[in-house]
């Protein structure tokens, strides 16, 4: 869930960056950390040793298992408590625990504490080696097509094991999928974590998650399941081999609108040279309708890895074109 190296700190400094779907996104900077960092400092059974990251919903920290001595990544957020209950986040955070997936990142455990005048929620973390993919979501650090589709694959294998156990993830995006190209780890982030505030949206309105990201019966409060995680999946691979997401509007309103009533952009259009069933899968992801999407993830990895071989021989054939081009030029 947390990274080493310069990966990790662009991604503990974007997390969670979750927006209310009913306001623009703020533009200003996190506020200083809640809790004086103190090492030794103890929560649940691990020791912080050093706050890496904190945002207006809480903090990102490097902690230590008392028990074992390992690094872990614990987040913690302050919630009221008056519609997210002790019992709920702590049933949810449980069926997040049980997760057991090589790219899931392992959740240890989970518990609220007393914060003063309101409750600290916290959840510790498998601490893991990589980046997450919002570095390679521009033209200029695009990942080989084919790659990337490997990677989607298993982002779907493992939403396969998650579903099957009651977990939706609901805010899958670039920031919560991390790759380690040295080592081929592919690990899915944040399980759990949407827990800690999802419980608020009840009576204010406000719609917890990345709206970028969400599908339509997400954005509206209907009821959800695996096939809106597969929605987000199918945004990211989108924004992974174009550079772009599919509806990139200004305006909050504006995008709402785009991911309720607007179909999604042709891969086509915007990659030509990529095989054109591609954009048909892509199509059928981020369909309006549930019932229109993948069965679910294992349907979208099958075909995803169909299509690997042709987006290889593309890359191929890339040097000869350019070779060709050049020349008559």
């Amino acid at each position: 869930m947390a990274a080493t190296g310069s990966g990790f700190w662009q991604q503990a400094l974007r997390w969670p960056k979750r927006q209310p779907a009913r306001v623009a996104p703020d533009a200003a900077q996190p506020p200083a950390p809640r809790f004086s960092m103190v090492a030794g400092r103890k929560i649940g059974n691990f020791a912080l040793v050093r706050t890496v990251a904190t945002s207006a919903m809480g903090e990102l920290h490097l902690a230590s298992d008392h028990a074992t001595g390992l690094p872990v990544a614990l987040k913690t957020v302050r919630f009221q408590g008056s519609d997210l209950t002790r019992e709920r986040f702590l049933r949810e955070s449980e069926a997040a625990a049980r997760l057991n997936h090589p790219d899931i990142v392992r959740t240890y455990a989970a518990g609220i504490d007393d914060a003063g005048d309101s409750l600290l929620g916290w959840i510790a973390m498998e601490w893991v080696s990589g980046t997450d993919l919002t570095a390679h979501i521009t033209k200029a650090t695009r990942l080989p097509d084919d790659l990337v589709l490997a990677i989607m694959a298993r982002a779907a294998d493992a939403l396969v094991h998650a579903h099957a156990q009651g977990v939706v993830h609901r805010d899958l995006k670039p920031a919560n999928l991390m790759f380690n190209q040295a080592t081929d780890t592919v690990k899915i982030t944040d399980f759990g974590c949407a827990h800690l505030t999802d419980g608020q949206r009840s009576r204010s309105g406000l719609i917890v998650g990345t709206p970028a990201y969400m599908a339509p019966e997400q954005l509206s409060g209907g009821a959800i399941d695996g096939r809106c995680d597969l929605y987000a999946l199918g945004v990211v691979l989108h924004q992974l081999l174009t550079g772009d997401l599919p509806f990139p509007h200004g305006s909050m309103g504006e995008l709402l609108s785009a991911i309720a009533t607007a179909p999604p952009p042709p891969l086509g259009r915007l990659r030509p040279d990529l095989p054109p069933l591609l954009g048909d899968v892509l199509q059928r992801t981020m369909a309006k309708r549930p019932d229109d999407r993948h069965v679910d993830g294992a349907q979208l990895a099958r075909e995803l890895r169909l299509l690997i071989p042709a987006c290889q021989s593309a890359r191929r054939d890339e040097p000869a074109r350019t070779l060709h081009n050049a020349r008559s030029s």
